[in-house]
């Protein structure tokens, strides 16, 4: 196992080093959050959190061990998405070319690596359902998915990173408690990132707040993807395929049940709008940090059934169908919110 406390030392003060760096330089790059539109908060916001969040992570991969082939893929990949990111901030890029960029990044994983998904687990107790061809296809789909499933949560402050923090925690535990000692260092390190933007972020201890951008949430979506593929299809693996759906429960089924929605208006998917649980959350009158703490809570309770189904070993089938039965609940508490919400005021009044 690697020696983590330089790693995570360094790694947090670079971070930190790159929020103050990059700040002076936002204004001149274009990579700042203007309040228009959707966007209503206050001032000219630097969007540099997720690009002092890959200083720090490629930094205390460096220090851990510069030598390692697998350090070296992930910081290729993950600078391809932080300067796509950062373009979309700057450019308003197409959905055509994002999507484009995100698949070849997927193939240069599965190139670099071999790291794809090559089967769905014991659903049926005959053995992993193996993919085969199929493998490479659903791959490219979900590191599509996670990317944009993070991207999507970046609408409050401290929830994207909150969620990713909570989900880098989830993975750390089944990678350090089932055997992949040497890939929790990633989740470590990006927890030890994370820390410092979302204090800049809620602007504790009197920093000046910085958003992660689209640099940032990509980024945090690729890594997701990125330990959920170590972490449940490799020879030691900490986890089953299943139990990563809860692992990113409310990210994935907020963006699908959004997408959804979309088509179903005749949108595209990808259009953005007000229609997340943040937003929702926020129109039904909850505090913008009840409101993360809300949203937090929920992201809690369905890692806490994934680890633990996981630890009980209950049967994937079934816990599957509990996934599926919670985010059909899901999509129709969100379709029908508001007659929800009139109704238990009629009665309450």
């Amino acid at each position: 196992m690697y020696s983590l406390f330089w790693p995570v030392v360094a790694c947090a003060l670079l971070t930190i080093g790159a929020l103050t760096v990059l700040r002076p330089l936002a204004h001149r790059l274009g990579l700042l959050d203007i309040p228009k539109g959707r966007k209503q908060h206050q001032g000219k916001i630097p969007l540099i959190g997720g690009l002092s969040v890959f200083v720090g992570v490629s930094a205390g991969l460096l220090i851990a061990d510069s030598t390692a082939f697998e350090h070296w893929a992930f910081i290729s990949c993950a600078l391809v998405i932080v300067v796509l990111g950062a373009l979309d901030d700057a450019l308003d890029l197409s959905v055509a070319i994002r999507l484009v960029i995100q698949s070849l990044v997927a193939i240069a994983m599965m190139w670099l690596l071999d790291l794809h998904l090559a089967h769905l687990g014991n659903l049926f107790a005959l053995g992993p359902i193996e993919l085969g061809w199929l493998g490479p296809p659903l791959t490219i789909i979900a590191v599509i998915a996670a990317i944009n499933a993070f991207n999507m949560t970046d609408g409050i402050d401290g929830l994207a990173g909150s969620l990713s923090l909570l989900t880098m925690l989830a993975l750390t535990f089944f990678m350090l408690m089932w055997g992949q000692q040497d890939t929790a260092l990633l989740p470590i390190l990006m927890m030890a990132a994370l820390l410092p933007y979302l204090a800049a972020n809620l602007q504790c201890f009197g920093l000046r707040k910085v958003f992660l951008g689209d640099a940032g949430s990509m980024l945090i979506g690729l890594t997701v993807i990125w330990l959920l593929l170590q972490g449940s299809q490799s020879a030691e693996s900490s986890f089953r395929p299943v139990t990563a759906l809860w692992i990113i429960a409310i990210p994935l089924l907020d963006m699908t049940v959004i997408m959804i929605r979309r088509i179903r208006k005749g949108q595209s998917p990808f259009q953005a709008d007000r229609e997340h649980l943040h937003h929702i959350s926020l129109r039904l009158g909850l505090a913008p940090r009840h409101a993360l703490l809300f949203i937090i809570g929920l992201a809690g309770v369905g890692v806490s059934i994934g680890a633990l189904a996981e630890y009980l070993l209950l049967p994937e089938l079934l816990v599957l169908l509990l996934f599926l039965a919670v985010g059909a609940g899901y999509y129709y508490l969100l379709s029908h919110v508001w007659r929800i919400v009139s109704t238990l005021r009629r009665r309450r009044n």
